[in-house]
């Protein structure tokens, strides 16, 4: 008997902490003015089912036409995850994401409820770490319909821009960023445009290379735009345009011919040596040699100065 009554209080105690763990803690506020501070168990077409307690035996059902609006206060998972994903720890991140999503899974038709937010925040991370697959199969299954911020809804419509650089179709890619052009957007989502613009341009220029300038400027678009918050997209968009410099055998000749009686500073290619210095020298100020260490072959772009720009930097210093 003993036995038996230690075992189902273990039960009983491992199944309190899961529902302790699982607690949608909120504040119900209520048509008539007043509010109840709860815990919510469920919510189907409209109607919540909360407790006042935890300890309580029976739930109160209330439905749309009582309830006024719903404040979720935060969940020490949610906050775990979210604390990850800002120190750029997207991996780890997407795990706790993924677990809080599947923890409050029972409220996703709620308004602003921590399993939509969670769900939306694992599709970031992965794009944030370039897993394009795991990008569109998360989208496949996800449901918006808890989203209410324009900011998360309009980066679900951004990711079409990452479904068709997953896809390679580039075509598709530089029509969408030509529909974009005058949409409102925030500046991460205009580095995400810009980033797969300079992508779509770079393979379309192998049939048009005229089209590599547009490619350097959309890349140079996602450094404007958002480098502080968008580091991955920066490293990214920084690293594919010191390699479209690296293989213009233009600027290889200016290289070449630096500092000798044959040298041509009017030169496109005396330019955009200037321009990959500038460059390369940007990344390693910036710190981002902390992401992604420069290439020796980008490197060496750091020893060509811009004889104006040295001689304004010691003036202002």
């Amino acid at each position: 008997m003993k036995t038996r009554f230690l075992i189902t209080s273990l039960i009983f105690m491992m199944f309190s902490q899961l529902a302790l763990a699982a607690d949608a803690k909120a504040r119900l506020y209520f048509k008539d003015g007043s509010h109840d501070e709860v815990i919510i168990f469920s919510y189907k077409r409209g109607y919540v089912t909360y407790k006042l307690d935890a300890k309580a035996l029976k739930g109160i059902r209330k439905g749309p036409d009582d309830i006024a609006s719903v404040y979720f206060y935060k969940v020490p998972i949610f906050e775990s995850a979210m604390a990850l994903y800002k120190g750029r720890k997207y991996a780890e991140a997407k795990v706790k994401f993924l677990e809080c999503e599947n923890t409050f899974k029972r409220l996703v038709e709620m308004p602003n409820n921590y399993s939509t937010l969670a769900g939306f925040y694992a599709l970031e991370c992965s794009r944030r770490l370039f897993d394009l697959e795991a990008l569109s199969s998360g989208m496949e299954k996800f449901r918006k319909d808890g989203l209410t911020r324009q900011g998360h809804l309009q980066q679900l419509e951004v990711n079409v821009f990452w479904e068709a650089f997953r896809l390679k179709d580039w075509d598709r890619l530089n029509l969408l960023a030509t529909e974009w052009r005058e949409r409102k957007v925030t500046n991460s989502q205009r580095a995400q445009i810009a980033y797969c613009h300079g992508m779509a341009y770079e393979q379309l220029a192998k049939k048009d290379p005229k089209l590599l300038s547009k490619a350097l400027n959309a890349y140079n678009t996602v450094l404007s735009a958002d480098f502080a918050a968008s580091v991955e997209l920066v490293v990214a968009a920084a690293t594919n345009a010191l390699q479209i410099y690296a293989e213009d055998s233009e600027v290889e000749l200016a290289m070449k011919l630096w500092e000798t009686e044959d040298e041509n500073k009017q030169s496109p290619g005396y330019q955009r040596l200037l321009e990959a210095s500038a460059l390369a020298k940007f990344y390693d100020k910036s710190g981002f040699t902390k992401v992604k260490a420069l290439s020796d072959d980008f490197q060496v772009f750091m020893k060509y100065s811009d004889p104006l720009a040295d001689q304004k930097t010691a003036e202002d210093k």
